[in-house]
């Protein structure tokens, strides 16, 4: 089972990415969190797949909040979500252990695409 924890303080944005996953892939385990603390609070109580989390959020945000995720839990993937394109964020988010970086503007099948190369070891960024 593949198991997904997302956050962001947008129920909207939670609930589409959480249909575009079950959409996308089968036996599938996901839970929410709406800020930073939230997600900090999931991220360790249980074992993850991968984490897909806004960059901004209420708290201290989705950049600091991969700085603990990381300090943590080195192996988990996290993929990064913002309205920003890739140009101003993708390589500041790898650089500090993010496993990808995705515009919110992507396509849904660019979600998928995103979470299998992560899941696969590889990094993602949506090539241009």
């Amino acid at each position: 089972m593949l198991r997904i924890l997302i956050a962001d303080d947008h129920e909207f944005i939670r609930k589409g990415i959480k249909q575009i996953l079950f959409d996308e892939f089968d036996q599938l385990y996901v839970k929410e969190a709406e800020d930073t603390d939230g997600l900090l609070d999931l991220a360790f109580a249980e074992e993850w797949d991968i984490i897909i989390s806004d960059i901004s959020m209420p708290g201290k945000g989705g950049l600091e909040a991969l700085q603990v995720i990381k300090d943590k839990s080195p192996a988990v993937p996290v993929l990064l979500l913002s309205i920003y394109p890739e140009d101003q964020y993708a390589d500041n988010v790898l650089s500090a252990g993010a496993s990808g970086y995705l515009n919110k503007d992507s396509a849904p099948a660019e979600l998928a695409s995103a979470i299998k190369t992560i899941l696969s070891g590889q990094k993602y960024i949506k090539q241009k």
